[in-house]
């Protein structure tokens, strides 16, 4: 996966966690598992980003 697809995800991951969390009001704790996802995938990005040139 690239990194821009991992950088994504992560934010789309989070952006729909907020919607659904606090927009929605959707008291699933399964959709904490989008949290969890944005989570590990902006630091997946993080660790595996291009080195500054």
């Amino acid at each position: 996966m690239s990194s821009t697809a991992t950088l994504l995800l992560a934010l789309l991951s989070l952006v729909a966690w907020v919607t659904l969390a606090f927009v929605v009001r959707l008291e699933v704790g399964a959709v904490h598992l989008l949290l969890a996802a944005g989570v590990a995938l902006a630091i997946r990005w993080w660790a595996l980003r291009p080195e500054p040139s």
